[in-house]
Parts: structure tokens; sequence; C-alpha cells
């Protein structure tokens, strides 16, 4: 059977359900209505709709067929007039049969796994409260006699057997089947310091006039979160697309389009919405699956944000490549480490690195955990589109986005989320957390740019990497010791050939900076003392007027 497009909305009165069924015949529509379930067949077409509250079919009930666009409208009455479905346009939630709706209702109340014996409070509290101290740390289960797992809830094995036969240009990870999650954390530290790049760093953090611009950018969930708060002082009810609706008459209409691009679907995410797998998550560890999604929602929004708000070629792997739980498959534990893995990453993959646009990234996360578990499930059926449609990238899709996308619309608190936005908003992280020394970095990179704008009016990219070699201990010639080498460098016929070659062979010269190649590489002694010569007879002209004006 297939399952039709559909739509859901209401009044205060009635439910409308629009369904999109071309090419069948009205005497063939079939339709059954039992307390809070929906039932319509019209062959090939089923569809079943588990409501929030329960309804009926009276005399004010009424279905209609558009028989030109295939379109079947069906109303029906409120049990309890005057009250809310939530969550109708969350479709998925929709199409949950009642035993999953009962396994979700009761898996947020306790745990289907209870521990016997002592029980950490703190963690016994989370539990039934859903309030989670987010810098609470947790162990990983890595029994050896287990298979590791990976993916969303740890539920994957055996999709990345193959991995490094294939163009995958994301994973980092050596041996994904059975890499334990502390190899795999290792794994990453390491590769992240040495994709660390600390002249990139220093270039973007002298030139960034362009990054500042980014920075300034005002983005579009900052924009709808602003209008939706703004909507809160006045809005009746608290079911957000009643405010969506309230404000396209009253209120600002930028804005408006704004909060309406944030948190409602278009009809391809509600496609989207309705080919996703039909599951129910019995979460093993909540608090890794949220951290999870920050480390995503960081590397999607700092994409966004380096784009202005657009796609490119290249979005889907670095979404990937700086989101650690994509690449490496990572386990967070606490609030803090994810978001400092997520501020090492933005410096040592994507195009620009730079200290303040992380964390303006980051306020991108407080605004959209604030809009709710809506925004970010149009952040994530986005990434989903973007990944589904790559040839090898997909498989992240299989292995975390569906889930996502799936959970976010039926277990997932909003309570939680906005618990996470609030402790991120309150969060601060140092440079020296990092583990690389971006304020050293930061004063050479001044030093170097204040000293070639004395002497050419703008920095000189190529110092930079010099003094940065210098800072780590290179031995460079030093006053009247590195006179004489100059000259037995000059007196050699290929010292310019040589070096050229040694920087082609990945030799960095740079070290060799005090070698003047300007001159000929045949000059004599002789001639560079006439150079000296001339040089004092220049400095004793420039302050020869100074004595003639004061005379």
């Amino acid at each position: 059977m297939i399952t039709p497009r559909f739509s859901v909305r209401q009044d205060e009165t009635s439910v409308y359900v629009e369904i999109h069924a071309p090419h069948v015949r009205a005497q063939t529509i079939e339709f059954d209505v039992e307390d809070d379930q929906f039932k319509f067949f019209a062959n090939p077409y089923y569809l079943r709709l588990t409501f929030p509250g329960k309804v009926v079919e009276d005399e004010k009930s009424t279905a209609s067929l558009d028989a030109a666009s295939g379109n079947i409208t069906v109303a029906l009455s409120k049990q309890n007039p005057g009250e809310e479905f939530a969550n109708l346009d969350l479709l998925t939630s929709l199409l949950a049969t009642r035993r999953e709706k009962e396994a979700e209702s009761s898996q947020s109340k306790r745990p289907f796994i209870e521990e016997v014996g002592n029980i950490d409070s703190t963690l016994q509290e989370a539990y039934l409260d859903e309030e989670f101290d987010w810098e609470l740390p947790q162990q990983l289960n890595n029994d050896s006699l287990l298979k590791e797992m990976y993916g969303f809830n740890q539920q994957y094995s055996g999709y990345l057997t193959h991995v490094h036969s294939t163009a995958n240009e994301i994973n980092e990870v050596e041996n994904p089947e059975n890499d334990t999650a502390e190899k795999r954390r290792q794994t990453r530290i390491a590769c992240e310091d040495a994709k660390f790049d600390e002249d990139y760093y220093m270039e973007n953090y002298i030139n960034d006039e362009f990054i500042q611009m980014l920075i300034q950018q005002k983005s579009r969930f900052c924009t709808a979160l602003q209008q939706q708060q703004a909507n809160e002082q006045s809005a009746v009810v608290d079911q957000l697309a009643a405010q969506v609706d309230q404000l396209l008459s009253t209120g600002d209409p930028k804005s408006s389009t704004e909060l309406k691009g944030a948190v409602e679907f278009t009809d391809d995410e509600k496609k989207i919405m309705l080919d996703l797998p039909r599951k129910t998550h019995i979460i093993q560890n909540k608090q890794s699956v949220y951290l999870g999604l920050v480390d995503i929602l960081f590397a999607y929004l700092l994409d966004q944000r380096i784009n202005q708000d657009e796609f490119t070629v290249e979005s889907t792997w670095a979404i990937g490549a700086v989101s650690a739980t994509l690449s490496n498959l990572e386990q967070f534990t606490s609030l803090r480490s994810t978001v400092v893995a997520c501020f090492r990453r933005g410096l040592a993959y994507p195009l620009y690195r730079n200290w303040e646009l992380c964390e303006k990234v980051l306020e991108d996360i407080c605004n959209v955990c604030q809009l709710g578990r809506r925004a970010i499930l149009k952040v994530f059926l986005q990434i989903k589109g973007l990944f589904d449609q790559h040839d090898i990238y997909y498989i992240y899709s299989k292995l975390y986005i569906d889930d996502y996308c799936v959970w976010l619309q039926t277990t997932a608190s909003d309570k939680i989320i906005g618990s996470l936005a609030h402790k991120l908003h309150r969060l601060e992280v140092e440079k020296d957390e990092i583990g690389w020394e971006l304020d050293a970095y930061e004063d050479l990179a001044l030093m170097t740019s204040e000293s070639d704008m004395e002497e050419t009016g703008r920095p000189n990219a190529e110092d930079l990497a010099v003094n940065s070699e210098q800072s780590l201990g290179l031995e460079i010639a030093q006053d009247d010791s590195s006179r004489e080498p100059m000259i037995e460098v000059l007196d050699k016929p290929n010292a310019s050939q040589n070096a050229t070659e040694s920087c082609q062979n990945g030799v960095d010269s740079r070290s060799s900076a005090n070698v003047d190649l300007s001159v000929p590489a045949q000059a004599p002694v002789s001639d560079l003392l006439a150079l000296e010569d001339k040089s004092a007879e220049a400095q004793s002209k420039i302050k020869k007027p100074l004595i003639e004006i004061i005379d």
C-alpha cells in the first residue's frame, strides 16, 4: 500500500485532514473514525493517523474530493471543542500506532531498563524530571566482549567495514568496526592536532575583514527568534503554528517570513518526513544523543554562516568533516567537551578559521534551540537532503540523520532542548582549553603585522610563516654571525636555484629568510663592500638637511 501525502490543520472545533490521492474514484474511498484514530483507504492508498486527542464523526463532519487536483479534504469534529491538538505538523508522530504512542509515553517517564541498587541521585532525578546536569561526566561501556557499535543511539555496526576502499574523505577512524570509543576519541584529537595550521590561523586573524562581515551578519534564526519572543507576549495559545498565522496578519512582513521559514515545513520537507522509517527509539544514553545534536548543529551553522545561508558543492563534506559525531563516530559525555571539540574542528577544517566566528556559531545554536525542535528538525531535514544526494556520504543519513529526524518528532523533549540552550548561552570556552597556543599565535601575528605596516603599509603573509617558525625554536643567524654565512651563500652560483628546489621538494626554506637572493649570485665581495659604503653615504645625507635647517 502507498502512504499518500497529507497535511493536518485545526481550529477550535474541528480537525482538517487534506490527502493527496490522485486517480481515485469517489465510490472506492473509505473512512473510519475511532476515538483518536482516523483511517483512510482508497486502493492503492492507505493512511492511518493517531491524533493527540479524540475526534468524532457527526453531522458537522464532511469530506470532499477535487478530481482535478486529486485532493481529498476531510473535516472531523473534536470530541472536546476548544481542545488544542499539539504537534499536528510533525507528520511522523501522527503515523505512529497507539502501541508506539504508549511506548513513547512510558519512555519519557522512566528508562526501560532500571538498575537495581544504589543509583546516583543526580542521574535518577535527570531521568524523572528531564533536568540534566550537562557537565556530569558519564562512563562509556567499552566491554571488549561486545562488538563495537556506532551511529545514533549506538545501534549500528557493519556499515563501515569497507569505508577505506571508498573515497570517503569524512571518515577519520582507522578501524570503525573494532575501535573502542576511547580509541576513536584519541584518533580524533591526533587528527585535529595534525590538521591545525598556525600560519592559516594567523593569516585569518590578521586579514579578517570578510570574516568580520560574516560575524556581523544577522542569521535568519536570530531574526526568527526575536519575532517569536515578541509574538509570545501577545499570543493567546502556545501552539507555534497559531502564532505564525496571527503574525502573518499583524506582524512585520520580513520578520514574519523569517519565523515562518524557520518553523513551518515546506511540501518537500513533508515528503521527506513521510519517507522516514517508522521507528520507536529506546534511548540508552539520552545525554549523548542531545550532545551529538549540538555537534551536528555546529557543523551545519558554521557552513551556513561561511557561505551566507547558501549551500555549495563542498557543504556536504564541510558539515561531515567539522562534525566529530560524523567524522569520528564520537560519543560525547559532557557539554563542555562537546563545545571544545566543535571549536577545535572549527579552527582546523573549514575555509575560514577564526575564534570569534566559532563563538558566533555557538550563539546561532542557542537561537535554533530556543526556537524549538521544529526549527532543529528543519535543519536536519536539510542536512538529510544534502547527504542523501551524495554517492558516498549517504551512509551518514542511515547512521545518524534519519534517526535524528524521527527522534525529534517523537521522543525529543522541548524541556531538555530549552535547558540545553540555556546552558550553551552561559557556557564560556577559554582559548587555553583548545590545546593550541592561540594567544601566542595572535600576539605574534600582531607583531608581524605592525612591523610590515611600518615598512610597506600592508602585512606580509610570508613573514607570518617565518616568525611562526622562529617562535617554535628554529635557529636563525643573528647580528655578526649572520654576515659571514650570507657572503658564503651569495658566492655560490646556484644558491637561488637550490632554494627553489628545496621548496619544491617539500623542505621549508623560510628559515633562510635572512638571505637576500635579490643580489646576483656571482657578485664579488668588493661589490658588497661598495654597497655598504653607499648605504652609509645615504644615511649621512638624510641627516645633513636637518643641520642646514638649524643653521
